[in-house]
């Protein structure tokens, strides 16, 4: 008779630091795959939302908030670098806000070429920017709507641009807009009294180096100037907040105004901070035009913008944080009389990412940690540098839990509970440059894509989970595949300290279960998932493995050992099946590899009996079949020393 071997590892979670046969019994490798109470199981499944099936979502969401408005009404906001979306009573709303106020113009349209449909619009500072998609304006009335034998409606349109004042348009369908027939004459204006109004301008899907002519967004500099210095565009991720029950957001980039809307019109359009308050009978003066992201800081209730023009100047400073006087949105100029103000941060290029955390808020500049402290009149806020070189790696890559922050950053993970440590995580070279066990596969996390990085948590287990998109190289050719988005998770349990990861999860943002009973997530698709519900992909198989590394049959490794029988002990909520296979080999370095199975092995079964022989055995535990899920306990294997033949 041989000798049960156990099949629990020293210690729990995955690593990926150390070779598969330095690792011995430990986790090397899953997917799909969490530690709870440091044993390892699969992760909960997720269904699609009721109100993202059959919608569509036009961009990539980046941002997600949600909220209950004083009647009890459960909403949702997303942002994408297009359009912002509201979901509420399980459907979905287009809420874009209004860029601009109604303008009144008087024939805007003039039309093309003789037999072309072409219409152009002359909006003399119409302010939209060059994009592609095309930014949108909303034409709301039309006293003459056929101009030269075009007919034009109402409705939404693309606004490509052709100058600083004018630009072409395009229907957007199913909002009522159209053009229909074609220019008699052609180049003829029209149109009467026409009521317009702009969108937020839509930003950049993608972060790219731009050069020489074209670089960067129209307006950014002068007309036929080529950009010498590479100009950064980063991926548009939305800031959102709630001011009381209302919501408060920005764009992030530092081009436009803070937007907000009032959910007492839950499913209309935002307005700029200066057209809500100017619906309010309130002066506008001193609301900054140019924002990075937002804020309100509790219980003190600033509105704080992080990254602004300093009072006084119409230049945009992306280390500057301005707040307006305390319970109020439209006094942002300070004097003795309000507790607004501003202060400028020394260190770093830009504020990379801002959380509420306890008695502070806390700032990451792309280089360092400041901690914002409310401490009452005169000076309203104390600001104090925390930490240096720890900035955050994007503006979502931070989770806070019970006032402790971790993030991930450009070269470690980090965590603040009053000092900053480099957070230990034992797969850290599969995120920043490393191979895989046993493999010619190396991956990097894309910094060109950094912005896209974000954080999650589920709380119910502990988990802060960073997304994120990594380049990889096979090192014997020397191909790279650069990441163009989110390809990549890391769970960390921040109780047990332990690291899952995987790739088979791909989402670009996420909320923690709250207003709503499960997580909420998107896919690069656009489709929106509670999360942990279930036990499937949206009705489909999930395919979850935990694989060890190669242990010895004896201490040293020296015998060679014959495996024929495996106890499982396996904890099922749902199912009854679960899946192994078994791989052996002579030497640490040796590419023969055996492999036994897959073996199926159900929950009645007391036992597996199979044949295999080696100095070093690796075992692979999975399921993929729907309506499964199941929790590893304390495997065991028989084997003896055996011969060589």
């Amino acid at each position: 008779m041989g000798t049960l071997l156990k099949l629990s590892p020293p210690s729990p979670g995955i690593v990926t630091e150390v070779s598969d046969y330095q690792a011995q019994m430990r986790y090397t490798d899953g997917d799909l795959i969490r530690f709870r109470n440091t044993f390892p199981e699969k992760i909960g499944g997720w269904e699609e939302r009721d109100a993202s099936i059959g919608a569509t979502i036009n961009g990539t969401i980046r941002s997600v908030l949600s909220g209950i408005t004083n009647l009890g009404q459960r909403w949702a906001i997303y942002g994408t670098n297009t359009h912002v979306y509201l979901e509420s009573g399980q459907a979905m709303y287009d809420v874009t806000p209004y860029r601009t106020a109604a303008n009144s113009l008087t024939n805007p349209f003039t039309t093309g070429g003789a037999g072309t449909n072409t219409v152009t619009m002359t909006w003399a500072s119409h302010g939209i920017i060059a994009t592609t998609p095309a930014s949108r304006v909303i034409i709301a009335s039309i006293g003459s709507g056929t101009v030269d034998g075009v007919t034009i409606t109402t409705g939404e349109y693309f606004a490509t641009v052709i100058n600083t004042n004018s630009f072409t348009i395009t229907p957007v369908s199913g909002t009522g807009a159209s053009i229909s027939g074609t220019a008699s004459s052609g180049s003829t204006s029209g149109g009467g009294t026409v009521s317009i109004r702009a969108l937020t301008n839509n930003g950049p899907d993608d972060s790219t180096l731009g050069f020489g002519f074209g670089a960067s967004t129209y307006g950014s500099s002068t007309w036929g100037t080529a950009r010498s210095t590479a100009i950064a565009k980063d991926t548009r991720v939305w800031s959102f907040d709630l001011w009381g029950e209302d919501i408060v957001a920005s764009t992030g980039d530092g081009t436009e105004e803070i937007y907000y809307w009032d959910v007492t019109t839950l499913t209309g359009r935002g307005l700029t901070l200066s057209q809500y308050v100017t619906s309010l009978g309130l002066p506008t003066t001193g609301i900054p035009a140019k924002v990075g992201r937002v804020l309100v800081s509790t219980p003190d209730r600033h509105l704080i913008a992080f990254g602004c023009e300093p009072e006084g100047s119409s230049d945009y400073d992306p280390l500057t944080v301005r707040f307006a006087s305390q319970e109020t949105l439209n006094i942002w100029n300070a004097d003795e009389l309000n507790s607004a103000g501003d202060q400028r941060l020394g260190t770093g290029s830009t504020i990379a990412a801002v959380k509420k955390s306890k008695g502070q808020m806390l700032i990451w500049t792309d280089e360092d940690l400041y901690g914002m402290q409310f401490i009452g009149p005169p000076f309203t806020f104390s600001f104090q540098q925390l930490g240096t070189r720890s900035g955050a790696l994007s503006v979502n890559s931070v989770s806070t839990v019970e006032g402790v922050a971790y993030w991930i950053g450009e070269n470690n993970f980090y965590i603040y509970d009053g000092t900053i440590k480099v957070l230990p995580c034992p797969v850290h070279n599969l995120i920043y440059g490393g191979l895989r066990p046993d493999s010619t596969i190396k991956e990097t996390i894309s910094m060109l894509q950094s912005q896209k990085v974000f954080s999650g948590q589920v709380a119910k287990y502990n988990e802060i989970w960073w997304f994120y998109g990594a380049d990889v190289t096979d090192i014997t050719t020397g191909v790279t595949t650069n990441a163009s988005d989110i390809n990549r998770y890391v769970i960390y349990n921040y109780v047990d300290n332990t690291w899952s990861i995987g790739q088979a999860l791909v989402r670009t943002a996420w909320e923690d279960s709250n207003v709503f009973d499960t997580p909420i997530a998107a896919d690069i698709n656009g489709d929106i998932f509670d999360q942990e519900s279930g036990f499937n992909n949206n009705g489909s198989a999930m395919t979850s493995f935990i694989q060890t590394g190669y242990f010895n049959g004896d201490e040293n490794g020296d015998q060679v050992f014959f495996m024929d029988r495996i106890i499982p002990d396996t904890t099922f909520a749902a199912g009854n099946t679960i899946k192994t296979e078994i791989n052996t080999k002579r030497y640490p370095n040796d590419s023969n590899v055996t492999t036994k199975g897959p073996f199926s092995i159900s929950s009645t079964q007391g036992k597996l009996d199979f044949r295999s022989r080696g100095r070093a055995f690796q075992v692979k535990i999975f399921s993929d079949a729907i309506d499964t899920q199941w929790r590893l306990g304390t495997w065991r294997v028989r084997g003896q020393p055996d011969g060589t033949r």
